[in-house]
């Protein structure tokens, strides 16, 4: 959710880099950045279009958040190939698919 990703130091420059997978195994060179310094292994699953349709595979993460933004919308957070960012966004549709992180208390 959001406070972790506060945790992580975001909105810093590397936060994003902090959570991907090191290499590129998965991810679309050049993986900028990516340390896997928190655990989280994020991998680049794209999302699954409202309609049916898959895209972005191996170029951006996207995960639902638990937290909720000021809109009808879910919070996905971001991660990029070409990038160290988080982006935390409202853009995407309850009906969008993205991927999720199931965390054990």
């Amino acid at each position: 959710n959001v406070d972790t990703l506060l945790e992580l130091g975001f909105p810093s420059a590397t936060a994003g880099g902090s959570m991907k997978e090191v290499g590129l195994s998965h991810w679309q060179s050049p993986n900028q950045g990516a340390t896997n310094s928190c655990g989280f292994t994020g991998l680049p699953g794209g999302y699954r279009e409202s309609l049916g349709y898959f895209d972005s595979y191996g170029s951006w993460g996207g995960w639902w958040s638990s937290s909720s933004m000021v809109s009808n919308y879910p919070v996905a957070v971001m991660i990029f190939y070409d990038s160290e960012l988080v982006e935390l966004t409202d853009y995407f549709e309850n009906n969008d698919g993205l991927s999720v992180r199931c965390v054990k208390d």
